[in-house]
């Protein structure tokens, strides 16, 4: 993944008092938020669609500069098709000592391709690489679940303002709607079940057949009781 230059942020702030953290933090959440909303200038739909694999790109080339800067690459020794972690860096290691570096920008520099080749030429390279690449895949989760989290709480507060600043009400379901809702429920959840090899679940057939017979049930009218 090609790392482009990018504007330096203030990192590693450390408050003095109460009111400097709670002017600190204000501007950071204020930042995101601007971060965020630019992410839906440049891509509207992000909400509906979901980020564009050229725009989560584009974010994971940011993201995976600061987990550097957080996350510095570890030195190991190689020997014997072993490699041994250097606990500090500072350490002088005997001449002729063989040595490789990994960091999330090693790991994140191979293709899904080469990456999986790599599992059958290096295994224990390929653990350690792997390891680097979903610690970082769960930090791009999270960072981007704090964007979308951001829009989404902008679009419940634009669709309140366009109804006046009132909640809309809720209608409240009779009995068959809220039958209706529960077997549209139940139908697609028996639907991924029975993919996922579920053979408690029964076939679209019989479900259907299920359904029909319970709803002419409900539906049938009751002769009047004889005095």
């Amino acid at each position: 993944m090609a790392i482009k230059t990018i504007k330096p942020a203030q990192v590693n702030f450390t408050p003095e008092t109460l009111k400097d953290a709670a002017y600190q933090g204000a501007h950071s959440s204020e930042t995101l938020a601007s971060c965020a909303r630019y992410l839906r200038e440049v891509q509207p739909d992000v909400l509906d669609k979901g980020v564009t694999d050229e725009n989560l790109s584009q974010l994971k080339d940011g993201w995976q500069v600061r987990y550097n800067e957080l996350n510095p690459a570890d030195l190991y020794i190689f020997r014997e098709g072993a490699y041994i972690p250097v606990e500090d860096r500072k350490t002088k290691l005997p001449e002729g000592t063989v040595t490789a570096e990994f960091g999330v920008n090693q790991a994140m520099s191979l293709t899904p391709q080469e990456f999986g080749k790599l599992g059958g030429e290096d295994s224990k390279k390929h653990a350690i690489i792997k390891d680097w690449r979903e610690r970082f895949s769960k930090y791009c989760s999270r960072r981007l679940g704090e964007m979308i989290a951001i829009l989404t709480k902008d679009k419940k507060d634009a669709e309140l303002a366009a109804l006046g600043g009132k909640p809309q009400l809720r209608k409240t379901l009779n009995f068959t709607e809220t039958l209706e809702k529960v077997l549209a429920e139940l139908s697609k959840q028996r639907k991924n079940k029975t993919k996922k090899g579920d053979t408690s679940a029964p076939d679209e057939v019989k479900w259907r057949m299920a359904m029909d017979a319970m709803k002419k049930e409900l539906n049938r009218k009751d002769e009047p009781k004889a005095e």
